[in-house]
């Protein structure tokens, strides 16, 4: 997500302001069947198969949910949106969200709905034998949610409806438990595996869709209309949809769509769109999908990423808009193709996304960024924060933490954002260009479709330049390093 550091100036007028294709991979994905209906005064009516396939290596008892939803009702210990954000979110009020499980069955077997979790976030679904290693089991689960009208991941606005983190989605099992994360308002505090989905949605009459994946079927209805849409061997699944304008262009074999409603340079930003993806495309390795949507739309921050899918604010434009679409374009690999835990190590694929950023303005042509420029800024941004801070409390440079450990989003974007790009620059520098741009397409090469770790990145820095950096890494990562003077 681009919380995201759209101008780094320390006035902490930091702008605060991420489909189909036959992917090969190693074990078999999921699947998830959803329809869901959006009724005229945006409440979701849906049912989400889940056909999950056990692909740890441990027999399983359970499988848990998560359910993103549920941060939007009201009383949520844990908020979607920070406290001083709260009247920027809601315009008009604030707004709650409602999700009813009305049921869960396992093989076609009605069983009971578990709501567990820190913040009533998890859906914990008994299974009557256990599970094997590489078997499966259908999961059914029919609920209905009234969206809040909030300017975010999932709610809507007077122009568009955010469909996002909207279903119950299978929690990864990892070191021997289910990874469950309440939903903090800082980060993007998501963790999925890939899956192949089959969506039916049925929304208002005029309602365009922007989605994760690819339309197979439009039906249009007396006052509806129904997008079949489909998507194979991605993280997961989001739409955007609304009264839009579309244009649309090529990048290399992919259809790139752009959806508008008040961008006074559309062709401006398509151009940005494909430009990224063909930059990205050469120097990360090429996109396996087929279609890629990049949409305009409420939302709080600057922009969001999902599967072959980025959420745009409409607050934005021009160049700062651009700016934001290059930067989720880059989430298409770093978080889309190689996922990671989000929670645990969000800087992995922000800082990647950032970097990759500030690389895209060495090779394309026709901005008003540079490197060079966005480099400057964003060493002096951190140096000052450094600097007005080190005096004042701040004792964690650290970047290897967890969302929860941040005191908040200026903390967060620094340390994750402003400085992983500069690790990743200092990496560059020691290694080389040639060796750091192979070191990336290795990395998207080794762990395409799957989950990565930090170590995975240090790795295949390692192969490409045939050197150690773990301590290197380790200085950046630990706080240990200082970029700014001690007097």
């Amino acid at each position: 997500m681009r919380k995201k550091l759209i101008v780094l100036m320390f006035a902490f007028a930091v702008a605060l302001t991420a489909c189909a294709c036959s992917a090969p991979q190693s074990i078999e994905p999921s699947k998830y069947t959803i329809s869901a209906t959006l009724s005229a005064d945006n409440v979701l009516t849906a049912s989400v198969t889940c056909d999950y396939v056990n692909n740890t290596d441990v027999p399983l008892g359970e499988l848990w949910f998560n359910l993103y939803p549920n941060a939007y009702r009201e009383g949520a210990e844990y908020s979607p949106v920070p406290s001083n954000r709260i009247t920027e979110a809601y315009p008009d009020g604030r707004s709650y969200g409602a999700l009813d499980i009305t049921a869960v069955s396992v093989n076609g077997k009605s069983v009971d709905a578990v709501i567990a979790g820190a913040d009533k976030n998890v859906l914990t679904v008994a299974l009557e034998t256990a599970l094997d290693p590489t078997d499966g089991v259908s999961v059914a689960i029919e609920y209905t949610f009234k969206l809040p009208k909030v300017k975010h991941r999932l709610g809507y606005t007077d122009k568009s409806v955010n469909l996002a983190n909207f279903y119950p989605i299978a929690c990864v099992y990892r070191d021997g438990a289910f990874v469950a994360d309440p939903y903090y308002s800082i980060g993007d505090p998501f963790f999925s595996e890939c899956a192949d989905y089959d969506v039916t949605l049925t929304v208002p009459a005029g309602y365009e869709c922007a989605a994760t994946g690819v339309v197979k079927d439009k039906t249009d209805g007396e006052d509806t209309v129904t997008y079949n849409i489909q998507a194979h061997n991605v993280r997961d699944f989001a739409a955007v949809v609304g009264k839009y304008q579309k244009m649309s262009g090529l990048a290399g074999s992919t259809i790139v769509n752009y959806y508008y409603h008040t961008d006074s340079d559309p062709e401006g930003s398509l151009k940005a769109a494909i430009d990224s993806m063909n930059v990205f495309g050469e120097m990360f390795g090429a996109y396996p999908y087929t279609e890629y949507s990049v949409v305009q739309t409420g939302f709080l921050q600057g922009g969001m990423e999902y599967p072959c899918l980025s959420m745009i604010s409409d607050a934005v434009s021009g160049d700062v808009a651009r700016d934001v679409i290059v930067h989720e374009t880059a989430h298409q690999w770093w978080y889309g193709l190689v996922g990671n835990d989000e929670v645990k190590y969000a800087w992995l694929d922000e800082a990647l996304a950032e970097y990759s950023t500030m690389m895209f303005y060495e090779k394309a042509e026709g901005y008003n960024y540079t490197f060079s420029a966005k480099r400057a800024d964003a060493l002096s941004a951190y140096m000052l924060y450094c600097e007005t801070f080190k005096n004042n409390g701040l004792g964690d440079t650290s970047m290897d933490r967890s969302l929860d450990g941040y005191e908040g989003e200026i903390e967060y974007s620094y340390m994750t954002y402003v400085k992983g790009a500069l690790m990743l620059d200092d990496i560059r520098n020691t290694i080389g260009s040639d060796a750091f741009v192979s070191g990336l397409k290795r990395y998207v090469a080794d762990k395409k479709y799957e989950i990565a770790e930090p170590q995975d990145l240090i790795g295949a820095m390692e192969k490409s330049s045939k050197r150690s950096l773990d301590a290197l890494f380790d200085t950046w990562l630990s706080g240990k390093i200082k970029l700014y003077s001690s007097h």
